[in-house]
């Protein structure tokens, strides 16, 4: 079998349908949940913009991550190496858990802008109502 690699991605096309199970509630708290399964279908969809979709979640979990929180040692256009995982099969980070992490990297005085600017957002929320 031919292997796609980033040099022949945008010779192949994608056809055929895809069933996607998955479960939701209604809302956050909600005790109650329903299955579903989406049937998804694919009509000559280039596979590089598939594997770019797969990407994203890569890409927001590295400028959430390590990205800020080191956004003083970047440099722009900077090249970033970093390991795929598949969506699912990576633990899931608590948020709380995540800004505490991030929190113990900051000094006093950056935590103290970061929840000033945390708490500004929550104002603009209660300004809405």
């Amino acid at each position: 079998m031919e292997k796609v690699t980033n040099s022949n991605v945008n010779e192949y096309q994608v056809n055929g349908i895809w069933n996607i199970k998955g479960s939701m509630k209604m809302e956050k708290g909600s005790s109650e949940s329903k299955n579903f399964t989406l049937k998804v279908r694919f009509s000559d969809v280039p596979m590089v913009d598939i594997i770019n979709k797969a990407l994203d979640p890569t890409k927001i979990q590295w400028v959430n991550g390590p990205g800020r929180t080191h956004f003083d040692k970047w440099a722009s256009g900077q090249l970033v190496e970093v390991d795929f995982k598949a969506p699912g099969r990576a633990p899931v980070v608590d948020p709380e858990v995540a800004i505490l992490e991030r929190a113990k990297a900051m000094n006093k005085a950056e935590r103290q802008a970061y929840v000033a600017a945390r708490k500004a957002e929550l104002d603009a929320l209660d300004e809405l109502e």
